[in-house]
Protein backbone atom coordinates (compact mmCIF):
# COMPACT_ATOMS: atom_id res chain seq x y z
CA UNK A 1 0.00 0.00 0.00
CA UNK A 2 2.74 2.45 0.87
CA UNK A 3 4.14 2.05 -3.09
CA UNK A 4 2.97 5.32 -4.37
CA UNK A 5 4.98 7.34 -0.56
CA UNK A 6 8.81 8.03 -0.85
CA UNK A 7 11.18 5.55 0.73
CA UNK A 8 12.06 8.54 2.40
CA UNK A 9 8.86 9.83 3.41
CA UNK A 10 8.30 5.93 4.55
CA UNK A 11 11.81 5.68 6.58
CA UNK A 12 11.04 9.32 8.46
CA UNK A 13 7.15 7.41 9.42
CA UNK A 14 9.18 4.62 10.60
CA UNK A 15 11.57 6.92 12.63
CA UNK A 16 8.18 8.79 13.86
CA UNK A 17 6.62 5.52 15.14
CA UNK A 18 9.91 4.10 16.96
CA UNK A 19 10.46 7.65 18.61
CA UNK A 20 6.79 7.73 19.84
CA UNK A 21 7.56 4.29 21.50
CA UNK A 22 10.46 5.81 23.87
CA UNK A 23 8.35 8.82 24.86
CA UNK A 24 10.03 11.36 22.45
CA UNK A 25 7.92 14.14 20.31
CA UNK A 26 9.30 13.85 17.21
CA UNK A 27 8.21 15.47 13.90
CA UNK A 28 7.99 14.71 10.15
CA UNK A 29 8.40 16.72 7.33
CA UNK A 30 8.68 15.24 3.14
CA UNK A 31 8.09 15.77 0.08
CA UNK A 32 5.22 13.27 -1.55
CA UNK A 33 5.43 14.68 -4.94
CA UNK A 34 6.18 18.30 -6.59
CA UNK A 35 3.12 19.09 -5.59
CA UNK A 36 2.14 17.29 -2.19
CA UNK A 37 4.32 17.53 0.98
CA UNK A 38 3.49 16.65 4.72
CA UNK A 39 4.39 17.42 7.88
CA UNK A 40 3.66 15.74 11.20
CA UNK A 41 3.98 17.81 14.28
CA UNK A 42 3.31 16.63 18.01
CA UNK A 43 0.93 19.06 20.05
CA UNK A 44 0.86 17.21 23.14
CA UNK A 45 0.98 13.72 24.69
CA UNK A 46 -1.94 12.21 23.01
CA UNK A 47 -2.21 13.69 19.56
CA UNK A 48 -0.29 15.16 16.51
CA UNK A 49 -1.43 17.25 13.75
CA UNK A 50 -0.80 15.80 10.53
CA UNK A 51 -0.61 18.95 7.60
CA UNK A 52 -0.29 17.95 3.86
CA UNK A 53 0.38 21.23 1.55
CA UNK A 54 -0.20 21.23 -1.60
CA UNK A 55 -0.39 23.37 -4.90
CA UNK A 56 -2.84 23.22 -7.53
CA UNK A 57 -5.36 25.08 -9.34
CA UNK A 58 -8.61 23.59 -6.75
CA UNK A 59 -9.18 22.55 -3.25
CA UNK A 60 -11.44 21.01 -2.50
CA UNK A 61 -12.80 19.98 0.92
CA UNK A 62 -10.26 17.07 1.97
CA UNK A 63 -7.03 16.21 0.33
CA UNK A 64 -8.21 12.65 -1.19
CA UNK A 65 -10.64 14.50 -3.47
CA UNK A 66 -7.67 15.67 -5.13
CA UNK A 67 -7.94 12.32 -6.54
CA UNK A 68 -7.01 8.45 -6.55
CA UNK A 69 -3.37 8.92 -6.48
CA UNK A 70 -3.35 11.36 -4.52
CA UNK A 71 -5.66 8.84 -2.11
CA UNK A 72 -3.58 6.30 -2.34
CA UNK A 73 -0.59 8.18 -1.07
CA UNK A 74 -2.68 9.22 1.78
CA UNK A 75 -3.57 5.98 2.36
CA UNK A 76 -0.61 4.19 2.72
CA UNK A 77 0.68 6.99 4.84
CA UNK A 78 -2.59 6.14 7.02
CA UNK A 79 -1.92 2.27 6.97
CA UNK A 80 2.20 2.79 7.97
CA UNK A 81 0.95 5.44 10.53
CA UNK A 82 -1.33 2.78 11.65
CA UNK A 83 1.35 -0.03 12.09
CA UNK A 84 3.09 2.12 14.66
CA UNK A 85 -0.46 2.18 16.72
CA UNK A 86 -1.32 5.74 15.13
CA UNK A 87 -4.68 6.61 14.52
CA UNK A 88 -5.12 8.69 11.56
CA UNK A 89 -8.39 11.34 11.31
CA UNK A 90 -11.34 9.95 9.11
CA UNK A 91 -10.55 13.03 6.28
CA UNK A 92 -8.39 15.51 6.21
CA UNK A 93 -9.81 18.62 5.77
CA UNK A 94 -9.23 21.67 3.51
CA UNK A 95 -7.91 24.96 6.27
CA UNK A 96 -6.87 27.87 3.82
CA UNK A 97 -4.55 28.56 0.83
CA UNK A 98 -1.64 30.58 1.13
CA UNK A 99 0.35 32.12 -1.61
CA UNK A 100 -0.92 29.36 -3.74
CA UNK A 101 -0.59 26.43 -1.19
CA UNK A 102 -3.52 24.91 -0.22
CA UNK A 103 -3.36 23.03 3.82
CA UNK A 104 -5.06 20.05 4.53
CA UNK A 105 -5.09 19.30 8.28
CA UNK A 106 -5.84 16.28 10.79
CA UNK A 107 -5.25 15.45 13.88
CA UNK A 108 -3.66 12.01 14.84
CA UNK A 109 -4.39 9.93 17.94
CA UNK A 110 -0.62 8.61 19.34
CA UNK A 111 -0.42 5.37 21.45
Amino acid sequence: MVNHVPNGVVERIDDFGERLLYGDQPDVVGELRDDLRIRIRSTDAGTAVCVYLTEHTQSPPTVRDRGSYVTTIVDGIDARLRAWGVEPPESYEYMHTEDGTHRYEGMLRLP
